[in-house]
């Protein structure tokens, strides 16, 4: 199989820019001694199938050394973020006093690689387990080599941004669930829910049929297929969720939500699939996915691997942030 080789071209636009600066040089050699390394890895062996991949990686493992050796740069940003939000610098890894913010880490690149073989948006298909044995003793060899060249790689002036976490999402600030102030008057469509709801915030409904029923007995609203919401009517299982700022509707995911009135909830579904609510994008509503988690009614969520629910409810907001995208805390 010919030897791969990476061009100075994506590293520069990773860079946002197309002038070649003095250091790229060195940290595109960089990426391409770690190539073979990664494609010897039974992380990405594949041959041409896991050629983005493995590119991905060596790239990434080198954009994240120059972050490190200039102590700056969007590394660096998205740590101390991450340590002011969550109280700790990286989501997932029990980190202990050998974890140096200002140098290189292997838990670092051990989330580098889970944020790799995670995607995000339309590509997502899986979560990586972040534990897993084998991508903590590939991260240990990637570390060797990036501790080995630490001390000679130069400092660039030049980082790119925004390649590990966009600035935009990491200052989304999650905003309290809406609360009825004394005196408030309500929308018409929430007094309404709220009477036939008997002041239960959400209500439950196994088809769209039953839901119509809902809207028209219950909402007042007119019996005609324009006004009754017609692009649900391929869904099933709707979570209606009441609060001041008006209703939400969350199809197909009424059967993970443990709350005492809801008949569709099913358990061993949601053990196997609620994760998704949090990574797959505009499947829920994130408000509805934030007021099932505060209030403790997704409690069989986890990730399809071991230690998945403590994993997923320990870091519940940060996974929903990366994975959602502009759907956390979106319109």
């Amino acid at each position: 199989m010919k030897q791969q080789k990476i061009y100075m071209r994506p590293w520069t636009e990773i860079h946002g820019r197309a002038k070649v600066m003095d250091t790229d040089e060195w940290y595109l050699n960089l990426a391409n001694e770690l190539l073979p390394l990664v494609v010897k890895s039974s992380l990405y062996e594949g041959g041409e199938d896991r050629a983005e991949d493995q590119r991905r990686v060596a790239l990434t493992c080198a954009l994240y050394l120059e972050d490190c050796v200039a102590d700056a740069g969007n590394w660096r940003q998205f740590i101390h973020w991450h340590k002011e939000n969550y109280g700790r610098y990286l989501p997932f890894y029990s980190l202990t006093d050998s974890y140096l913010p200002d140098e290189i880490n292997r838990e670092d690149i051990a989330f580098l690689l889970w944020a790799i073989n995670s995607p995000v948006g339309e590509d997502f298909d899986w979560v990586e387990n972040p534990l897993d044995r084998d991508l903590l003793d590939f991260a240990d060899i990637l570390y060797e080599r990036l501790d080995a060249a630490f001390e000679s790689a130069p400092i660039s002036e030049h980082l790119a941004p925004g390649w590990m976490m966009e600035t935009e999402l990491m200052q989304k600030k999650r905003e309290p669930l809406p609360v009825a102030l004394p005196g408030e008057k309500m929308p018409t469509n929430v007094e309404r829910f709220f009477e036939a709801s008997k002041g239960e915030p959400l209500m439950f409904f196994d088809s769209y049929d039953a839901l119509k029923f809902f809207f028209v007995h219950s909402l007042k609203w007119e019996d005609e297929e324009d006004a009754l919401l017609p692009d649900l009517a391929d869904f099933a299982n709707f979570v209606v969720y009441g609060n001041p700022k008006g209703l939400l509707i969350g199809p197909d995911v009424a059967a993970y939500f443990a709350v005492e009135n809801n008949p569709l909830y099913n358990a061993e579904m949601a053990e196997e699939e609620a994760y998704e609510l949090f990574c797959e994008e505009g499947l829920c509503p994130f408000d509805l996915l934030k007021y099932g988690m505060e209030h403790n009614l997704l409690p069989e969520a986890q990730f399809p691997f071991e230690n998945g629910k403590a994993l997923l409810h320990e870091n519940w907001d940060f996974v929903a942030r990366w994975f959602l995208g502009g759907y956390y805390e979106g319109e």
